[in-house]
C-alpha cells in the first residue's frame, strides 16, 4: 500500500511538472501571437492612413489638372492667324503624303 502511495505521489510530480511546461509554453505562445496581433493591426492601420493620404492627393492633382485645362481652353480660343502670323509663322505651301514602301526579304520562305 506505501509502494503504492509513493507511485501516486510521484505520478503527481511528473504530472506537475508536464502542467508547468504546458503552461509555459502557453504563454509563450500567447505572447508571439499577440505580438504578431499588434504587428497586423499596426499594418493595417498605417496602409489605411497612407492610403486616405493618396487619396487627397490625387484629389488634389485633379484639380490641378482641371485648372491647367482651363487656363488651355481660354488661350486655345485667343489663337488665331493673324496672332499667328505676328509671331512669325507662314502658311505652309503644300501638304505631301508619304508612304513606305515595303522592305524585301530576299530570305523569306526558304
Amino acid at each position: 500500500m506505501i509502494n503504492k502511495m509513493k507511485n501516486k505521489i510521484a505520478s503527481i510530480g511528473e504530472y506537475k511538472s508536464l502542467l508547468q511546461r504546458s503552461t509555459k509554453y502557453c504563454f509563450l505562445a500567447s505572447g508571439v501571437l499577440f505580438v504578431g496581433y499588434l504587428y497586423v493591426v499596426g499594418a493595417i492601420t498605417f496602409s489605411v492612413v497612407e492610403r486616405k493620404g493618396l487619396e487627397e492627393s490625387t484629389k488634389t492633382l485633379l484639380s490641378d489638372i482641371s485648372r491647367e485645362e482651363l487656363k488651355y481652353l481660354s488661350k486655345e480660343k485667343e489663337l488665331t492667324k493673324d496672332l499667328a502670323f505676328q509671331e512669325g509663322f507662314i502658311p505652309a505651301s503644300s501638304i505631301a503624303f508619304t508612304f513606305a514602301k515595303r522592305a524585301v526579304a530576299w530570305n523569306a520562305g526558304r
